[in-house]
């Protein structure tokens, strides 16, 4: 799920050794009726993406990536992480029913880690019903429905683990952990609960090993969440993010202690001079402990509670000050600064992207004798060798490995990497959108497409 789908690399109190991480819980039979209910509903997504080169001199290359996401309006408006189309320069759905549609990107989120895409069927589509996030408990059965690994359609049951997790990537997080299987491709889809409601978004896994998978912790973004926010970027009023202006941390015993505060709340470690906290009157050592009455339980919490109210209402914030409680009222702001969107290219990149062929990540090379005894090559097999393969490519997912031998390219025997680029020129000029490429293996001999034009969306 990186972000082309992510690990996220994050200081939690996890106990890491070398024993094998606990299985999630197994499927039951409450389980097999969610699923069902949410499947029709969750879709695939197949970008391609450019990639820039780690040698400046070296051209982007254009590669595929896997996501995925679910409906939630029969228009064909889908949910999924914006992670999974940034940089996109094309994206596929593919519905359960196996119908492939391209689809538009509508909206992504300034902040947090969603996007909303739609797609044009000419009937009705099935949708996904949101459930009650703020109701889960640790302990709680769900599901993660997805493509895990651009595999295709998977179900892995869990439970809630923690909640409220922080994992810094928004001054807001709030992410639900579980141990039901996130890995690479299930970005974007939905968590569900029994009644087959999303509860969340699948979004994240940690791992402290960079190009691990999935170890029994995985995070999803909660499903009140994603309403509010998919729900602003689908209004056509297009309502800004409420700002206070201020940096706030949890206030921990250790640090009441130090500074000799008898209060719990949030401290305030930095006020913005234009903000509306300093007009205010609030300044760096106040606790915050309540906002219009209510008392959100931590810092994070504080700023949800900011960024959800409207732009310009008037909110009463409770602090203490010098051991003394107070009150001010502060009318909250737009949020500034707020990076650009990501997401799709522009259209004329886009489509100049598209028309360029894609690189397969592949390196070629002659088999030699020294080839054939480094990898174990039959010494009456004749073709080109498979030399690397890019971490992050099309020929990856396909199973190519270095070691394999390409002996046919479109049907016709090839002894050497020129006549691999020969045919591979031949028939993008020919304008195919795949290339029929033969490949020998440890496993055996298959035939894989790969694709080399603009007409495979």
């Amino acid at each position: 799920m990186f972000r082309v789908l992510i690990v996220i690399f994050i200081a939690l109190a996890v106990l890491l050794d070398n024993s094998v991480p606990a299985a999630a819980r197994a499927m039951e039979k409450s389980d097999t009726t969610a699923a069902q209910r949410a499947m029709p509903a969750v879709v695939n997504i197949s970008v391609w993406k450019v990639r820039q080169p780690s040698n400046s001199a070296d051209s982007p290359r254009r590669v595929k990536a896997y996501g995925s996401g679910f409906i939630i309006d029969p228009s064909g408006i889908i949910v999924t992480n914006k992670h999974v189309i940034d940089g996109a320069i094309d994206i596929t759905t593919i519905l359960f029913n196996g119908e492939r549609f391209h689809a538009t990107l509508l909206a992504v989120a300034a902040m947090l880690d969603l996007a909303v895409l739609k797609i044009d069927a000419d009937h009705a589509l099935p949708v996904l019903k949101w459930g009650d996030s703020e109701a889960l408990q640790v302990g709680d059965a769900v599901l993660t429905i997805g493509n895990p690994l651009g595999i295709g359609m998977s179900v892995s049951a869990g439970i809630v683990s923690a909640l409220n997790r922080d994992i810094q990537d928004t001054p807001f997080d709030q992410y639900i952990q579980t141990d039901a299987a996130i890995n690479h491709g299930n970005s974007g889809g939905p968590l569900v609960d029994v009644n087959g409601d999303v509860v969340g978004v699948d979004t994240a896994l940690y791992n402290p090993e960079e190009s691990g998978g999935f170890i029994g912790i995985g995070f999803a973004i909660p499903a009140d969440a994603v309403k509010f926010v998919v729900s602003r970027l689908l209004d056509p009023a297009h309502p800004k993010l409420g700002w206070l202006g201020v940096t706030l941390q949890d206030l921990t015993p250790e640090l009441a202690a130090a500074l000799a505060l008898n209060a719990h709340g949030s401290i305030i470690s930095a006020v913005d001079a234009d903000g509306p906290a300093a007009k205010a009157g609030l300044r760096p050592g106040d606790v915050l402990s309540g906002v219009d009455n209510k008392m959100p339980g931590d810092s994070r919490a504080f700023q949800r509670a900011f960024v959800q109210t409207d732009v310009g209402k008037s909110v009463e914030i409770s602090f203490w000050r010098d051991g003394k409680a107070a009150s001010v009222q502060a009318v909250i702001a737009e949020w500034p600064n707020v990076m650009p969107n990501g997401g799709m290219m522009s259209a004329g990149m886009a489509e100049a992207m598209i028309q360029r062929m894609p690189d397969p990540g592949v390196r070629l090379a002659p088999l030699t004798d020294d080839a054939r005894n480094q990898y174990g090559v039959d010494p009456k097999l004749s073709g080109v060798l498979v030399a690397s393969v890019e971490k992050d490519c099309e020929a990856r997912d396909l199973g190519i490995v270095p070691g394999d031998v390409v002996t046919a390219v479109q049907g016709q025997p090839v002894a050497n990497p020129d006549d691999v680029r020969h045919a591979v020129q031949t028939a993008h000029g020919q304008g195919r959108p795949y290339l029929a490429v033969l490949v020998q293996g440890k496993s055996g001999t298959r035939w894989v497409s790969l694709s080399i034009g603009p007409g495979n969306r």
